[in-house]
């Protein structure tokens, strides 16, 4: 995906984002809650472009809930193919904000408020002729009825609307410097809070759950644990322990379902303190869905 979106305009790209878009779907339908854990806790170890895993992440999280609403599936994908463009026309600009301690100058502002525009363009220069696609790029930053929109566009299509709200969402998940990352708890409140009455806010918040996988929580009993895989109960996810009651690290991580007085879901918690890498292959091997 790096590769394409750094390229472009290219006329390739449009095939190659289908193409990708379909591998995304195919993984995140085989492995949902895998999805939702990269998402909420991604691989330090991944090196690509700030830009580029943050519209991975917004497209995972717009195909998950398209499918909840029972979209057909190549309306998914189109909405999958507009997450991974719409930043195109700032993706350097990303990078380098993602670095920055300061706030960004006039002109980086600007770059950013004119963005879905540059995108547009490289994707038309690109050959890209789908008009849903196009137009969910073009106003992904517009509110439905104009309110608090940079080009105070009114009427704001499905696609686009649904793009702002899992852009909005995954942002507040994704840290940076000069800036943490929120607790998906506080994540989704403050999502409802600004989106009341948006469904797709709704079906996000629906969909991942209170305690999505990749949450790091704390258990009534002191323990850490990280939530690996969601159940019937939202509140009662399967964990995977990885620190004991006075904070020293497990040897194996220990699956439960976080439940009960003593090993229920008591808050969030924080990373510090936790050694190693939380390693999602292993996890998700030691829990088969």
């Amino acid at each position: 995906l790096a590769q394409v979106l750094v390229g472009m305009p290219a006329p390739e790209a449009p095939a190659a984002l289908a193409d990708a878009a379909s591998e995304l779907a195919a993984l995140a339908e085989r492995e949902p809650d895998l999805a939702i854990f990269l998402l909420v806790r991604p691989d330090e170890a991944d090196h690509a472009p700030y830009g580029v895993v943050r519209s991975l992440h917004a497209a995972a999280a717009a195909y998950l809930i398209a499918l909840r609403l029972g979209w057909s599936r190549e309306r998914c994908l189109t909405l999958v193919k507009a997450a991974f463009t719409m930043n195109l026309g700032m993706l350097e600009l990303q990078e380098r904000m993602a670095n920055l301690a300061r706030l960004p100058n006039p002109q980086q502002r600007q770059a950013v408020q004119t963005h879905p525009t540059a995108s547009l363009e490289i994707l038309k220069a690109s050959g890209a002729t789908d008009a849903e696609w196009l137009r969910a790029v073009e106003h992904h930053h517009e509110k439905p009825g104009g309110g608090r929109s940079p080009a105070g566009v009114v009427e704001v299509g499905e696609l686009a609307n649904a793009l702002r709200t899992v852009d909005v969402y995954t942002a507040k998940l994704a840290g940076r410097s000069g800036r943490d990352s929120l607790p998906p708890p506080r994540a989704a409140r403050d999502l409802l809070v600004v989106e009341r009455g948006n469904p797709f806010a709704l079906a996000l918040i629906t969909e991942f759950g209170a305690h999505p996988p990749g949450s790091l929580v704390r258990l009534f009993s002191g323990e850490i644990a990280v939530v690996v895989r969601r159940t019937a109960d939202s509140n009662a996810p399967q964990v995977a322990v990885l620190a004991g009651r006075r904070g020293e690290p497990l040897a194996e991580p220990l699956m439960l379902e976080a439940s009960g007085r003593d090993r229920g879901i008591a808050g969030p918690a924080e990373s510090k303190g936790l050694r190693g890498r939380i390693n999602p292959e292993r996890l998700y091997a030691q829990a088969p869905a």
